[in-house]
């Protein structure tokens, strides 16, 4: 209805351009030549004119959404072909939308989205909305983060209180990581994970809190030997999209893209062809595709 009452308007539109050609260009004799530039000139305000008549949404191409990260590498990349990338950039393609994922620094990312100078976060926990009641979470997880200490030494763990007498050194932002070791006698809080694991590396503490599949990245990624996750995990969380609420309207559309992309197999696609450089295994030892995403 609304498609048939557009091309019914642009009808009008063109009819009416083409009598006013016919008019400029002398096809009606009746019309002096003298009067064919100040015509001409006058055409640009009559298109203005009658295109103002058209529907917004028939006037003006949607902008692509923008999405704040505050991942560098792996789960998103300067060129848009991380994993969350890709699987946030399809999603948005399935409810016919574009989204271009920038990156922020952890601290501000949230806060930007929440102040609605970006449209949405790429990859958080659940009840970020309880600190920031702006931001509407995707009901549908992008995947499941495992949060884990990576160490050089043989240390025995079980829980946040067995890391407590530990120097534990964690990536500002990460607001789970934050809260559970709030009140730890010896807690480094970095900038970026490049400084997390060079601590680790340097021994300047004792273990680094990070996500188990980005975290052997970084080891990956700069070579570092000897480092390893411990087990179990201190928690595993499912980690969701949020959107500023003046787009909270695309919440559900945008997890039925994400449930049909795991039915229907680019998901796991995706997954794996971001992923499959990675040896992640338990304790270290080198064991494919072990990291845990959510693909019920």
């Amino acid at each position: 209805m609304v498609k048939e009452m557009v091309l019914s308007t642009v009808e009008i539109v063109n009819r009416k351009v083409m009598l006013f050609r016919k008019k400029v260009f002398g096809l009606n004799k009746r019309i002096s030549s003298r009067f064919f530039f100040p015509a001409l000139l006058l055409m640009p305000a009559f298109l203005l004119a009658f295109n103002s008549a058209l529907p917004a949404f028939a006037q003006v191409k949607a902008t692509p959404l923008i999405i704040s990260t505050s991942y560098k590498s792996l789960l998103s990349t300067s060129d848009q072909t991380g994993m969350l990338d890709l699987l946030v950039k399809e999603a948005f393609r399935r409810i016919g939308l574009d989204a271009e994922i920038v990156f922020n620094p952890t601290g501000r990312s949230l806060s930007d989205v929440n102040e609605g100078l970006a449209d949405g976060e790429l990859n958080r926990i659940e009840g970020m909305e309880k600190n920031f009641p702006n931001l509407v979470m995707v009901p549908e997880p992008n995947m499941v983060m495992d949060f884990v200490a990576f160490s050089k030494k043989d240390l025995s763990i079980d829980g946040w209180d067995s890391i407590r007498g530990l120097r534990v050194g964690v990536v500002k932002g990460w607001k789970i990581l934050e809260e559970n070791t709030s009140g730890f006698p010896e807690v480094t809080l970095v900038p970026s994970e490049t400084e997390l694991f060079n601590m680790l590396d340097k021994d300047r503490i004792d273990i680094a809190l990070y996500d188990k599949l980005t975290g052997y990245e970084q080891i990956h990624l700069r070579g570092f030997e000897g480092m390893r996750h411990l087990e179990p995990p201190l928690a595993s969380r499912n980690m969701h999209l949020y959107l500023h609420n003046s787009h909270g309207n695309l919440a559900e559309s945008l997890a039925e893209a994400l449930r049909s992309m795991k039915e229907d197999g680019t998901y796991d696609r995706i997954v794996s062809e971001t992923t499959a450089h990675l040896m992640v295994g338990q304790n270290g030892k080198d064991c494919p595709g072990e990291a845990t995403f959510e693909d019920d």
